[in-house]
């Protein structure tokens, strides 16, 4: 099976159901693929050939996901690109993928053009404005390719499992993007284990909050959907007001939402006047959700929650199932269905055999078919990445003796103080069981006496919440070690995080070196 196949196969399944629904407009399968196929052969007719690369830099809409799936049709190379980039940012992506055709947003034309001038590859581009009469000249309008391109049903060649469906690029957190090679086994595995580990129907109707533009939220849930040939409800712009709305007015079934957005919405002022009871399950990641907060999910906005983890490189590798959320809570849970892991000594020439005993901290080394094959153009990173055949996530973990794996923060975030190794996550969990605290995080600050100090960052839900309180309730706690209590703690409005829900530390790192230089 192939990407192209998954829509075709529920086209013929459920040819009139709701397929799309974004803004004001809804397609059945039969009306988008018809969609699909006009917007493929515009491709085709601009010279796009089997495995050239078509970039889209736009926004959370029907467009980036018709632009997606028409890459899939012709055989073409879907590359995504975060519409969040500066002009350099996306340049430097469309340029290292060779880029034929970029597709790109009309509040993003001036960038664009900026674009134009840095990344010599791109031979066309395509302005998804409302309005013809708003296009640039030279450039192609999405709406009429989309609409007038006659189909003439040309003959396509059926994908072979190894043949590229997509170059995701990472966020660039430790250097340059790097493009994660999908392939069609790779992400119709990685539709078909989220299918099995959620348990989609086709009678969902699922809501797209996520950006489309990340393996979460294109491969791992607007797929696994299309697979079941369930409908997908497509918002624009996150806001928890307009979610919560959304839920009630679609009878929202599945949703995919990070942790901050979770607790945006529990804790919105009109959340218990919206009916989201329509909702069977929220799956989530990225980050812990406090005890009390996890409790009231459950009790007040959905009974089904899962906690999963993944990465573009591999999607969907653990979870947490709703039966076990509260028992093994802080649980990223256990290896998915077709996934296969192991926490091994955290040093980086560790072999995969170097297994630790239960309970001890090490480096995750998964494997699966969902895991990719290497990164674009980039042998010497992808050797660092991919060995023997496993992933090394350089994310630390620890596995109980039931099975259930627990995330203790990247390698490198590792906090070294008078010589003991403090893993973030650790203290993190202490914090979020502090009454009126949100969320929180915490970062390795230099320091003369220590080396190191734990330094937390706090959003509140109670603002007569101290620092000294904070620190009253850690040395209380019988499972946290005095030398791991946070020794500064800064208050926040909100946390820096991707559009994944990963805290960005480094920003946090940098505002705190600028405001120690300022000092």
């Amino acid at each position: 099976m192939h990407i192209a196949r998954i829509l075709e196969a529920s086209v013929e399944r459920f040819p009139g159901h709701t397929a799309l629904a974004y803004e004001d407009r809804r397609w059945s399968f039969a009306e988008w693929y018809s969609r699909v196929r006009r917007f493929a052969q515009a491709l085709s007719d601009l010279g796009v050939r089997p495995s050239d690369r078509v970039a889209f830099y736009v926004t959370t809409s029907e467009n980036s996901v018709t632009t997606y799936f028409g890459c899939q049709v012709l055989g073409a190379v879907a590359v995504p690109l975060n519409f969040r980039l500066s002009p350099n940012e996306a340049a430097f992506i469309i340029r290292d993928s060779g880029a034929r055709v970029l597709v790109y947003g009309r509040h993003l034309t001036d960038n664009t053009l900026k674009i134009a001038d840095q990344a010599r590859s791109v031979h066309d581009f395509i302005c998804c404005a409302y309005d013809a009469e708003n296009v640039p000249e030279g450039h192609h309008h999405f709406e009429t390719l989309a609409e007038q391109t006659a189909d003439r049903n040309e003959p396509r060649p059926i994908p072979a499992g190894t043949d590229l469906s997509a170059l995701v690029y990472t966020s660039g957190t430790t250097g340059r993007p790097k493009g994660v090679i999908h392939t069609h086994a790779n992400d119709v595995a990685i539709a078909m284990n989220c299918v099995m580990e959620y348990g989609l129907k086709h009678t969902d109707t699922a809501l797209h909050i996520a950006p489309l533009y990340h393996v979460g939220g294109m491969q791992a849930y607007f797929l696994p959907h299309l697979m079941v040939g369930g409908t997908n409800v497509v918002l624009g712009r996150y806001e928890a007001e307009k979610t919560l709305e959304t839920i009630a007015a679609e009878r929202i079934t599945t949703l995919f939402a990070v942790p901050t957005q979770i607790q945006e919405m529990l804790f919105h002022p009109r959340f218990r006047e919206i009916d989201t009871g329509s909702l069977r399950l929220i799956t989530t990641g990225g980050a812990a959700i406090a005890s009390a907060t996890m409790q009231r999910v459950i009790d007040e906005f959905c009974p089904n929650i899962f906690n999963g983890y993944g990465m573009t490189e591999a999607s969907l590798t653990l979870v947490l199932h709703p039966e076990d959320a509260l028992r093994k809570l802080g649980s990223c849970g256990r290896p998915t269905l077709i996934s296969e892991c192991r926490v091994i000594d955290p040093a980086p020439d560790a072999a995969p055999s170097a297994i630790v005993p239960t309970g001890s901290v090490g480096q995750l080394i998964v494997r699966g078919p969902q895991a990719m094959t290497g990164y674009w153009n980039n042998p010497f990173e992808t050797s660092k990445k991919l060995r023997a055949g496993w992933i090394y996530t350089g994310d630390l973990f620890s596995k109980d003796e039931d099975g259930f794996y627990f995330f203790h923060g990247r390698a490198d975030d590792m906090i070294l103080s008078g010589g003991e190794n403090i893993y973030p996550r650790e203290v993190e969990e202490i914090l979020y069981r502090c009454p009126g605290v949100q969320e929180a995080t915490v970062i390795g600050l230099p320091d003369d006496k220590w080396g190191q100090i734990v330094a937390a960052y706090v959003v509140v839900s109670d603002r007569n919440l101290t620092a000294e309180r904070i620190d009253a309730f850690c040395r209380a706690s019988e499972d946290l070690a005095a030398y791991k209590r946070p020794k500064r703690y800064t208050f926040l409005d909100a946390l820096p995080t991707n559009p994944s829900g990963k805290v960005l530390r480094r920003e946090l790192l940098a505002a705190a070196a600028a405001a120690d230089a300022a000092a």
